[in-house]
């Protein structure tokens, strides 16, 4: 629909809705064929008139439609908030209108000091508030996942990997992108490195899904990534890390990420090319929604985080003893710097 002036004001009353659909499982409850609002209601144990105003607030912004008796059906915007949906965006609008909507009332801290709003509204960075919020961080994780499917179809689709054999994403979570690569690739393995409950969580989710062959070729390993970073790799991935850390700790994480491909070159463990560090992020110039995604990370992120430039993310490359080589685009919206240790 034309957003009116008059509709200005609910706009983050119809993000909260759209978080609440989700969290209910709206789209899951919903089949082929038109709901009754009564029907869907006990489906998804929801009061029937509140349920009836939230689905109608949704659809006149185009997400679900609503007929002539009432009855619910799903439109074009509403699949993706199904969680069998191959670009399913369910939980992360769950935690766009949970966590980062409850860090989002640090914004107007964040204007006036310049200073984190998530920090000033937890009193602490958003992963220590997951530490005493399984079910936060268990959203959070899931919503990354959502994030990283469709990139790892493009890398998969886009980089050679031949001549490749063990693959490490650095604060990869629970592995969704590894998981993309490796299904692609059979000839590789992975190791996905991250916090130690990030690690126990994507380690559990891979026996769960009962896949043999992604099992035997992927691994999780506890480490801190401002300290030190796995060696053995001859591709190492960062996605969508920097761009949570201010200049000086993302290049703390880039030298410890050449530390381990120097460390790698020196075993002569790798694979018949030198290995290389990819970094996956929005760079502003080839990014349509930059300055959301900026004031995005000055409110979530640590103070001093922003999306970079290709001339800031190639400086603090530089910085840490990389050198910088070829910056390709995918469709995601992310660009592929490739690094190598000098």
């Amino acid at each position: 629909m034309e957003i009116s002036p008059s509709h200005i004001p609910s706009l983050s009353w119809v993000s909260k809705s759209l978080s609440v659909a989700a969290r209910l499982g709206v789209a899951d409850a919903l089949g082929d064929a038109p709901v009754p609002i009564g029907e869907l209601a006990d489906r998804i144990g929801a009061h029937p008139a509140a349920l009836d105003s939230l689905v109608r607030v949704l659809s006149s912004f185009g997400i679900f439609a609503v007929d002539d008796q009432g009855a619910v059906s799903h439109s074009a915007l509403s699949d993706p908030l199904r969680s069998d949906h191959p670009q399913s965006m369910r939980n992360f609008c769950i935690l766009s209108g949970e966590m980062y909507y409850e860090a989002w009332n640090g914004l107007l801290h964040t204007v006036r000091t310049g200073e984190s709003g998530s920090r000033h509204v937890f009193g602490r960075s958003v992963y220590d508030h997951m530490d005493e919020n399984p079910e936060t961080a268990e959203v959070y994780d899931r919503a990354m996942q959502e994030l990283a499917r469709p990139v790892a179809g493009e890398l998969a689709r886009h980089y050679d990997f031949s001549g490749r054999t063990q693959v490490v994403d650095v604060g990869g979570g629970i592995g969704e992108l590894l998981k993309g690569l490796l299904s692609a690739h059979p000839h590789l393995r992975g190791l996905c490195a991250d916090r130690d409950d990030v690690c126990a969580r994507g380690a559990a989710d891979l026996r769960a899904s009962g896949n043999a062959g992604l099992a035997g070729r992927l691994r999780f390993q506890a480490a801190d990534f401002l300290r030190e970073v796995p060696s053995g790799g001859d591709v190492y991935l960062l996605k969508n890390v920097l761009h949570n850390w201010n200049r000086d700790n993302s290049v703390r994480i880039l030298a410890n990420v050449r530390r381990a491909l120097e460390a790698t070159e020196r075993s002569g463990t790798h694979g018949s090319r030198r290995p290389v560090l990819l970094i996956i992020e929005p760079l502003a110039e080839d990014d349509p929604h930059s300055s959301i995604r900026s004031l995005f990370q000055m409110v979530i992120c640590e103070e001093g985080t922003r999306e970079r430039t290709r001339e800031e993310m190639t400086s603090q490359v530089l910085d840490a003893g990389l050198a910088a080589g070829l910056i390709t685009s995918l469709s995601s919206g992310h660009s592929v710097v490739e690094c190598t240790a000098k």
